[in-house]
This record gives structure tokens, C-alpha cells and sequence, in this order.
């Protein structure tokens, strides 16, 4: 039997890691293969906003990542602006972007048009210079061959098939679409998360490297995510940007108990963490006109359309108002069983520690952002958390290598975005930046490799 692999590298998904991937490996002379479980190749960050973003230094990346793993968030930083650079000399329009005054410094760039046309380029440049990509492809199983990569098994409509390689990156992109692996990792309420990307983002990679004998770094319990609107509010890949309350640093949000229950000026980023544990796996967020007038100062990411108010509404979401902070404590109790008491009480210490600008002196302390919610109307929305990637993933070093129990690489074994784990802990550092950054590396390290 002929054991000669089929392709140099095989490259399991097709979103910004798996293509950036599948590049890199075909400049270095690599026959390459793409495979993607979906129709059509992109994945979650064909529908993202199209910003790559990241931490400007390591220093500025701790800030926010305290337990990380500190060799890979240098080589994350490091490895942005050079891969910036790279998108560029392929051909995509690139544009810088403006930092805003934010938790850590960043450096930012956006694709234009939008990120679905850069990646629909990147991929008919990869075809017209050899590479394969197969859509309607998932990765079921890694084989190896006296412990090195050696062929992988995949799904299609036609059935099941066995494809020879002597390398294989994984980039599928995390395990949010997956409901069993969300509720061991993220409690009984994981159910009402909304999923805001693919729902083709199951695991699959992750499960093969872990038959394969790799090891895991979490932490699996947290995910890149932010607060949504909860139904009657129908919120999709199409408008989930539209809805998202991203001015809550500025405002509180409560739970069904009418308690505090994290430091809102984390962000709604970190804060989704501690909403998941929440009753129901819901919180309120309460804020007041003076907010809604001035989203565009507190949103980090404003749209055109930056009244979310309208937006949720819109979207068919219940979006309370009263004029007094006791008539919309009064409807809450009525319809969403929020105890009058407590909620008020909650609003009052708030109010007064933003007059004395402590937010230590809180039940709950909060680090800053301490506006005062006193214009009327008020607002009320109830919001649940919409995840978009796992934080949990295989052990990779900076090479992109995948290692086993005993820290050593798996040959032939690499992967790079959502699939690697133990970079991102507890905020955010960028999405997009970690699929150009690690699928860059692991491209050149698997296509060095198979030649070897």
C-alpha cells in the first residue's frame, strides 16, 4: 500500500487562523488542503466586524490577561504588525484604525471592504496557486503513524474518508456551537448563552487532538463573549453588533435578585464570566438617559446606528422605561420578578458611591466608570451572554506546535485562533489577531516540517 501523504499540510477550518495557516504554509512550498466543516469558508470571523486588533506590548497584554501564558502573549504582539504587513503585500485592503482610550493601549487595523471579501480573496489566491479547499469537510480523527501525524479522517455528504498527510493544523475555531461541552464547562444556565458566531464551532478539533493525545490549557469555563439582549429579542450573526450594550462599564447590571454581582468597568467581556452563575443566567442592566445620549463616548466599538436602545427594540427585545427609579423598580418586580427592595437599594449605594467617586465602598467594588444614573427615563434590558469563542483549547508552544501530557510536541500536530488554549485567561485581546498571528506560524512551522 502507498503511504505517501496526499498533501504536505492538511489545515482543518478556513477562518482567518486556518487561511492565514494554509498561506503561509503554501509560500513555503507546502501542497496544502483546506477543510471546513460549513458551505462556505470564513467561519465566525467572516461575520465579525472585520477589526484585528491586539495588546501594543506584552506589559499592556498582562494587564488584562494576569495568569496567561506570557510566551505566547509576546509572541502575539510581536508577531501582529509583521503579519499586518503581510495581509497587505497579498493584496487585502488593510486600514489602520485609531486607538481609543481603553483599559490597556492597542494597535489596530480593520479589513475593507468587509472581512467575508478579504477572506473570499485570500482563499481564491490559495486556489489559483494549487491549494485545495473543500467545504462540507469535518475532521472526525487524527491518525499517527509510530507516534507522527500520518492521515486524517473527515466527514463529508458522501460519507466518511481517510486523506493522507504529513501535517495537520487545527483551526475550527473553539467549541461554542457545542451544548455538552458548554454545560461541563460553564454551568447548568450555559443553555440561554447565544452564540454569536458559526454553529459549526463544535469542538471538533480540539476533541481529535485530545484522542491524539494532546494536552489541554484552559481556563474552560471562560469564552470571548459580551452581553445581548435576551428574547423576546431575536439576536443573529445579522444585527448581534447592533444590539450589544457595549456602554455597560458605565452603567450596573444586577441579577434576578437585584444584587450587584461583578465590577462592571471590567467590562462586559470579563463580566459574562460571572453572569453565566447568575440565576438563570441572566442579569438586568440598568442605566439612564444621560447614558443613552452619550453612547458613542462610552462604546468602545461604536456603529453608525449606536442607539441600542432603538436597536433592541428593533430586534423585538423588551427594553423597560419609567421615569422614576421606584416605577421601573415596581414593573421589574411585576414582570421579571425582580425583588422592588433590593433593586432600589442596589441603585442608591450606587448613586452615592459615584457622588464620592469610591467604588471600593460597594458591596461588589467597582474600579471605575462611576456615572451616576440619575436623568431620567430610566432604562431597564434584560441580557444574557452571547458567546463567540472558547478560551479553552490544546497546549501549544510559540512554534504553534501542539504538545502532549509530557510537554512535548506532537509531530505534525499544530494549531492556531480559537484552538489554542491558555493565551487568553481572563479579558479580551483581540479575536482576529490571534487566528493571523498563530496561523501565520503554524503554516511556516507544519510546511518546514513535512519537508523534513
Amino acid at each position: 500500500m502507498d503511504n505517501a501523504p496526499t498533501y504536505d499540510v492538511i489545515i482543518a477550518g478556513s477562518g482567518i487562523g486556518g487561511l492565514c495557516a494554509t498561506r503561509s504554509a503554501q509560500e513555503s512550498g507546502a501542497r496544502v488542503l483546506v477543510i471546513e466543516k460549513a458551505n462556505q469558508i470564513g467561519g465566525s470571523a467572516a461575520a465579525s466586524g472585520g477589526t484585528i486588533w491586539t495588546a501594543r506590548n506584552l506589559e499592556e497584554w498582562s494587564k488584562v490577561q494576569p495568569s496567561g501564558n506570557t510566551a505566547l502573549g509576546q509572541t502575539l504582539v510581536n508577531g501582529f504588525k509583521p503579519g499586518v504587513e503581510w495581509l497587505r503585500s497579498l493584496g487585502l485592503q488593510v486600514t489602520d484604525v485609531e486607538d481609543r482610550p481603553y483599559k490597556f493601549k492597542r494597535d489596530i487595523v480593520r479589513l475593507d471592504p468587509d472581512p467575508r471579501t478579504a477572506f473570499e480573496s485570500l482563499a481564491q489566491r490559495i486556489e489559483a496557486d494549487g491549494g485545495t479547499i473543500r467545504t462540507e469537510t469535518a475532521i472526525t480523527g487524527i491518525e499517527r503513524d509510530n507516534g507522527r501525524t500520518s492521515a486524517v479522517s473527515v466527514s463529508t455528504p458522501s460519507g466518511s474518508e481517510r486523506i493522507a498527510t504529513s501535517a495537520l493544523i487545527l483551526a475550527t475555531g473553539g467549541f461554542q456551537g457545542n451544548a455538552e461541552l458548554r454545560a461541563r464547562y460553564m454551568g447548568p444556565w450555559s443553555d440561554r448563552m447565544i452564540l454569536r458566531g458559526v454553529p459549526e464551532n463544535t469542538g471538533d478539533g480540539l476533541l481529535a487532538a485530545i484522542e491524539a493525545g494532546a494536552r489541554t490549557s484552559g481556563p474552560f469555563s471562560r469564552f470571548y463573549g459580551h452581553y445581548l439582549p435576551a428574547p423576546p429579542a431575536e439576536v443573529g450573526l445579522h444585527n448581534f453588533v447592533l444590539v450589544k450594550p457595549d456602554f455597560s462599564e458605565y452603567a450596573i447590571t444586577i441579577n434576578l435578585r437585584g444584587e450587584r454581582f461583578d465590577d462592571e468597568f471590567l467590562g462586559d467581556e470579563v463580566t459574562v464570566h460571572s453572569l453565566i452563575h447568575q440565576p438563570e443566567g441572566m442579569g438586568v442592566l440598568l442605566f439612564d438617559q444621560h447614558i443613552r445620549d452619550n453612547m458613542e463616548q462610552y462604546s468602545q466599538w461604536p456603529t453608525s446606528d449606536v442607539d441600542r436602545v432603538r436597536n433592541i427594540r428593533d430586534a423585538g427585545g423588551h427594553v423597560m422605561e419609567a421615569d422614576t427609579w421606584k416605577s421601573l423598580a415596581e414593573q421589574m418586580a411585576t414582570e421579571w420578578q425582580v425583588p422592588a427592595a433590593t433593586a432600589l437599594q442596589t441603585i442608591s449605594a450606587y448613586n452615592t458611591t459615584c457622588q464620592d467617586q469610591n467604588g471600593t465602598a460597594l458591596t461588589v467594588p467597582k474600579s471605575g466608570g462611576l456615572v451616576a444614573l440619575e436623568t431620567p427615563p430610566y432604562y431597564a434590558v434584560r441580557v444574557l451572554a452571547g458567546i463567540t469563542y472558547t478560551y479553552g483549547g490544546v497546549t501549544i508552544n510559540p512554534s504553534a506546535e501542539i504538545l502532549d501530557s509530557s510537554d512535548r510536541p506532537i509531530p505534525g500536530l499544530y494549531a492556531a485562533g480559537a484552538d489554542c488554549g491558555g493565551i487568553y485567561t481572563r479579558g479580551y485581546t483581540g479575536g482576529l489577531s490571534m487566528g493571523l498571528v498563530f496561523g501565520r506560524i503554524a503554516g511556516q512551522t507544519a510546511a518546514a516540517y513535512s519537508r523534513g
